[in-house]
Formats: structure tokens, sequence, C-alpha cells
């Protein structure tokens, strides 16, 4: 260890490096569409939410008695901060060789800090759409054992699934842990059903199911609360520590088919933009509601309104172009994003959805480095973390359609 320096390297720590082929999707775009916020209350957020008016409103006789007083009922919502961490390690080998040779070191040094931020955007973008669980694949067919402890398996969604990466299996409930897996591979191509082939190694193929969820390595229930959870109706206890049962207002509106997947129509469309015009008040609920969905969903709204779409310079939401029409509701924009759920459309009020930041992502620093030499192995660590949450203050003026059929016959 003698002559290394770690501040050797730290001039490199923002170049690029120029001769690295990319082949990988860091797209992450969802996060700018939310509102921020930074008003914390300790470990939470919270506010009122206002939830019955007074009955104190009636017609009365010539001298007759008035209402009884009553008043307004409020309910007090909060949203817990989770920690999204992600960490890279130098071995003591390479900042050795690093100190040595600059050009060694922008090659070193900055392909792995970099690679590392865009992966916490990219599996934050994908989070950005789930439900706060932690899973992020459902396991629809279980194949024989392929060699040695690998089974070839078809889930549901592939896209939070990395090569070389752990996670837990768990029953369809999440309340048995079957043990660890690690992916070995990840098929791309998706078939007419859209499933995704991979093959992973860790569990016997006799404790593989169908409609297991498969779970981010240590994300049970710890993930952010993405769209899929903010925008529901299925809550029967709770939700942002309000109790939906004595509150069923605050509830999203949800066109859904019993989970038998359906092909996207007009009608659906119409029925979900009157809904949140009748629960929201609002006479054009369309304005300033945003439709996100994926590449495959895009495709189904351009055949529907084949002609009335139109994408200018000017037609953008949070900084990103979209697609825009007209409807006898008002003007609807469409989002592409290639994390968005396969077989769901969300139609937002970003005016309500807010993402919490109580630290910002960064890097840890030490003495002004941001690596960390160990005292038990040769390595050095970099460690970058982010404390935020999502959450939603009005949830009926926003809704989601799901069970949609997708042309994925092609790999995206």
């Amino acid at each position: 260890m003698a002559g290394v320096n770690i501040d050797n390297v730290g001039l490199t720590f923002t170049r690029f490096l120029d001769g690295v082929v990319e082949t990988l999707n860091h797209t992450s775009k969802a996060r700018s569409l939310v509102r921020q916020q930074d008003k914390w209350t300790g470990s939470h957020i919270e506010g009122k939410l206002h939830t019955a008016r007074s009955t104190a409103i009636g017609y009365v006789e010539d001298g007759g008695a008035f209402p009884v007083a009553d008043k307004q009922d409020y309910d007090t919502y909060k949203a817990y901060r989770k920690f999204t961490v992600g960490s890279v390690q130098i071995t003591d080998g390479a900042m050795a060789t690093a100190a040595k040779s600059p050009n060694v070191a922008r090659d070193v040094v900055t392909s792995e800090v970099k690679g590392l931020m865009n992966n916490i955007l990219k599996f934050e973008n994908g989070f950005f759409f789930r439900n706060g669980d932690g899973s992020v694949a459902t396991v629809q067919n279980v194949g024989s054992a392929s060699g040695g402890n690998q089974i070839d398996v078809q889930v549901d969604d592939a896209r939070m699934l990395w090569d070389g990466g752990t996670y837990q299996q768990y029953d369809t409930n999440l309340a048995t842990n079957r043990g660890d897996i690690k992916i070995s591979n990840v098929e791309q191509a998706l078939n007419a059903s859209g499933n995704s082939l991979v093959n992973f190694s860790g569990l016997d193929p006799s404790g593989a199911a169908a409609t297991d969820k498969l779970v981010w390595n240590g994300a049970i229930n710890r993930a952010v609360t993405g769209l899929d959870k903010l925008i529901d109706d299925a809550d029967t206890s709770s939700f942002q520590a309000v109790n939906i049962t004595n509150n069923p207002r605050y509830t999203s509106t949800v066109l859904s088919n019993a989970g038998t997947n359906r092909d996207l129509t007009p009608a659906l469309f119409r029925q979900m933009l009157a809904s949140i015009q009748s629960r929201s008040g609002s006479e054009r609920p369309s304005d300033g509601l945003s439709v996100l969905c994926d590449s495959w969903q895009a495709i189904n709204v351009e055949e529907l309104y084949e002609g009335e779409l139109r994408l200018t310079p000017e037609s953008k939401v949070g900084g990103l172009a979209v697609a825009a029409f007209q409807s006898a509701l008002g003007r609807i924009d469409i989002i592409v994003d290639t994390d968005c759920l396969h077989n769901k459309m969300f139609f937002c009020d970003f005016s309500k959805i807010y993402r919490a930041v109580q630290k910002q992502l960064g890097w840890r620093r030490e003495g002004g480095s941001i690596f960390k030499r160990s005292d038990v192995s040769g390595v050095y660590t970099a460690t970058a973390i982010e404390i935020a949450e999502m959450y939603i203050k009005e949830r009926h003026t926003s809704g989601k359609i799901e069970d949609l059929n997708a042309s994925m016959a092609t790999a995206y």
C-alpha cells in the first residue's frame, strides 16, 4: 500500500471513458415529473386530508329549528423515508495502478463511479412504477433444470432482473421466503404473452412455482412507494397512515379485468376520464393530466387515435416532450417510459404527487474523498446514498387502467 495516494486519482473522477461502448439502457426520466418536497417531520412527511363535509345544512320552515351544528372531518397522511444505497469497490491493486497511471485511473475509477450513478438512477426509475413491496417480477412458468442447479424460468417482466444480481424468491403473498437466487442470464426477447426467459441458480426446481414473486435483494417492503401503490383502490386497511375503511374516498379509479389482459379501447379511455371528472369535480379533467405508459401501450394509443396525436417542441411535461391530443374532456398528454409496467397505463395528476427528498443522491465523503479504505480487506469503497419517499395528496384525481394486452412479439 506504500505510495498509494487516493488524491492522485481524484482529478480523474469527472472525466468520461471515451472507449466504452454502452449496451445498457440507463434511461431514467420519470422522477423529473413529480414535485419535490423537503419539509420533513423527523423520519416522515405528513399533511392534512379533508375527508368529510359538515352536514349542518338543510331547509327549515319559518321559525323552525336550525340544523344541529356539525364540523368538517380531517385525517393525517404520513409518508416515511426510504433509503437507497449503492456502493462501488476498487481494489488495492487497481488503485496502485491508477496512482502511477492517470490514464488508467480514468478507465478504472470513472467508469465505475459514473456507472454506479447510472445504475442507481435506473434502479429508482424502475421502482417509480411499482408498489413499494420490493418485488420486481412474477414467475409465469417454471422449466426444468438446465444443468447443475440452473433453472430456466419465464417471468412477466425481466427489466429489473439484472445479470449477476441476487434476489429473494417469495410465494405469491410475500409471506414465505423460499431462498436466494442468482440471475445467470436474462433473455431480452419477449414471447407473445410478454414473458421473458430467465436462467438462475441457487434454488431447486421443486422450490419454484408459478405466481412466485422475485424480490430485489433485501428490498422486501423497503422500496420507495411507486405509482402502482400511490394510484390504487385495493387498500383494505390503511395507506399512508390513513384508514381506508373509514375514508374510502382516499382511493383512485382503477379499471381492471380480474387479472385477464384485454385490448385497450376508446371506451376505457373515456370511462377513466369521466370517472376522474366525477370524483375531482374538474370540468376538463384531462387538462393537467399525464398518461404514463411503456412503448407497447403507446403503440396501442397511436393505433386508436391515429391522426390525432401531435408531437410539438412546446408540448412538454416536466421538461419532457410528449405526444398530445384533444378529447371532449380536455387535452391528454402521453408520456412514454420504457420502465412503465407493460400491462398498465397511469393517468397522473402530477400536481398532487410528490417526491420528498431528505437527502439528495450523492456520495458519502470522508476527508474530501468519496473512497474509504477498508481495514479488513484490500479494497477501497465509495458509497452513494439518497433518503426519500414518494407520496400523494389527492388519490382521486389520478387513476390507472390495468390488465391490458400489449403487442410484444419482438425484443424491447
